[in-house]
């Protein structure tokens, strides 16, 4: 027998390359999602009204969660708990409106297609929505939780996402159409 080459298997281009390793953080991240979710009443997540992928927590599950403003960054305190499907998780944008929603782009793997997804994390003041609204990047964070209170920060979980200004719902919308147009337009090449 004649020793092969390394090359000799299929080559899977850069952008199936992503696509693949982003599908597959998607389905570790929407499985943890799902059995941290599974710990609290059902009432916990709600669908948002105008939109089936778009889930809101509610203030308990949102409480879990801390933020702090450094510039024009976003520091999302998350604590150990939540890190199994945060850490994750592909976010790709959020956007801050009445809630801070985190996105998911969806993406398709192995005749699969993860839908997108946002997450409502409930801000109840005005003043810290409006202050959030003011950042340009989202940075995930690790944080320890003692009386009610932040008692430490940790490292980063994985790369930050940039805030996009106007409503989550459309831009949720005007994603679905691009990619719809992106489809019908490769079909012709």
């Amino acid at each position: 027998m004649g020793k092969q080459k390394e090359d000799d298997g299929p080559q899977i281009s850069l952008e199936d390359q992503r696509r693949i390793a982003k599908g597959a953080r998607q389905l570790a991240a929407y499985a943890s999602f799902l059995r941290w979710s599974a710990n609290f009443s059902r009432d916990e997540i709600t669908t948002h009204p105008r939109h089936q992928q778009v889930k809101v927590l509610s203030g308990v599950q949102s409480g879990r969660f801390a933020f702090a403003v450094e510039g024009g960054l976003l520091l999302l305190g998350t604590q150990g708990f939540e890190a199994a499907w945060m850490a994750d998780m592909p976010f790709d944008s959020a956007y801050v409106s009445d809630r801070l929603y985190l996105c998911v782009t969806g993406v398709s793997l192995m005749e699969v297609n993860f839908q997108p997804l946002a997450l409502g994390i409930q801000i109840s003041s005005p003043e810290k929505r409006l202050q959030l609204r003011q950042c340009r990047f989202v940075q995930p964070v690790q944080i320890e939780v003692e009386n009610g209170a932040v008692a430490a920060v940790g490292g980063d979980y994985g790369p930050g996402f940039p805030i996009r200004q106007g409503d989550v719902i459309d831009g949720l919308l005007e994603a679905a159409k691009a990619r719809v147009k992106a489809q019908d337009m490769s079909r012709f090449f």
